[in-house]
């Protein structure tokens, strides 16, 4: 396996796209409609967690060793993630975008785009996420023209959360931080080994939570609740609302930035499990080309509404399991280990 570094800007991008990447367009709406209009507070304290858990990885991240059997459990875990990103990706650009296009074409041009990127050099995934940032900005950006509508009483009352709402919108907001485990899997390769400060990871998590935090604080601002329950993917219709000289529908300019950036989530997760398949196998083309021809197929059975809520309900476990709880379990085992050597 050819040896390669990333710095710690590379591998804080590659961390914020997967995180971001897919789910960032109708995460605003699963989170609104658990915990209301405190959704804010709820994600910002799951938000905090997350910070801990990185700050520990950090810390720890030289146990982290990976027998076989665990190599293959995080590729699955990948691959299934993929899938179900893929089905929703499909499903939102037919709506939006493509509805005349017959999905094997929407879901097989993302497929062969990720099938280039991994068969690449290694700086073509690790840098591909910087075509992003300037359109990261353009977002972010757009949003704000929506100030003079937002109507801030919406906010109200504050702190008035239920126990089931509490559980709902944290089960809800694990999402947002999907991918994770990819600082694990990434952090030895930092160049030569330069120690990765707490204040970085602080910052990194503070530009995370203020993304988040911002599409969802103008989504709560922009739609009653009641109205909100109605609307599957909010903050494209808060886009869509918007008049700018530019652009004739900001909605779908920017739907075509959430394919792009799915697209690139979609490759990155594919190298992260590409790359622990090579630590284990010299030959890896042949995997490759059966991997993304699976990812290919995979998708086409889960385009069904019923079918696709489903799956996607079903993402915040696994990530509570494969982002959090497996690789703190392997954590103390090499920390373990390393006590009896």
């Amino acid at each position: 396996m050819n040896k390669w570094t990333v710095s710690n800007k590379q591998l804080f991008l590659f961390l914020f796209i997967i995180q971001t990447g897919t789910i960032f367009i109708t995460l605003q709406t699963r989170v609104i409609k658990a915990a209301e209009q405190n959704a804010w507070i709820v994600f910002t304290i799951v938000s905090f967690l997350h910070c801990v858990l990185l700050i520990i990885f950090n810390k720890y991240y030289k146990y982290f060793q990976l027998n076989k059997f665990e190599k293959w459990l995080f590729q699955i875990y990948w691959y299934v993630v993929v899938i179900i990103f893929l089905a929703t990706i499909d499903f939102l650009l037919i709506v939006w975008v493509f509805p005349l296009t017959p999905h094997f074409i929407v879901i097989g041009l993302i497929v062969f785009i990720s099938f280039y990127v991994n068969i690449s050099k290694y700086a073509v995934p690790l840098n591909i996420s910087v075509i992003l940032i300037p359109f990261i900005i353009l977002f972010l950006g757009a949003l704000f023209l929506a100030v003079p509508d937002l109507i801030w009483t919406n906010l109200f009352p504050i702190g008035h959360i239920q126990k089931d709402q509490w559980i709902g919108g944290a089960k809800e907001s694990l999402n947002a931080f999907i991918g994770l485990e990819a600082f694990l899997i990434l952090r030895p390769f930092v160049q030569d080994k330069r120690e990765i400060k707490t204040k970085q990871i602080l910052s990194y998590q503070l530009a995370l939570t203020l993304f988040f935090l911002i599409t969802i604080m103008f989504t709560i601002l922009f739609f009653p609740l009641e109205e909100l329950k109605l609307i599957p993917v909010a903050i494209t219709f808060l886009l869509k609302s918007q008049d700018v000289t530019f652009v004739e529908r900001l909605d779908l300019f920017f739907t075509y930035i959430w394919m792009m950036w799915s697209i690139i989530t979609v490759a990155l997760f594919i190298f992260l499990g590409i790359h622990l398949y090579k630590t284990m196998h010299k030959r890896h083309f042949k995997f490759t080309v059966i991997i993304h021809l699976v990812i290919f197929i995979c998708p086409l059975f889960l385009l069904s509404r019923e079918i696709l809520k489903t799956a996607n309900d079903l993402l915040a476990y696994g990530h509570l399991f494969f982002g959090i709880l497996l690789p703190l379990f392997i954590l103390f085992k090499g920390w373990r280990k390393s006590l009896r050597e």
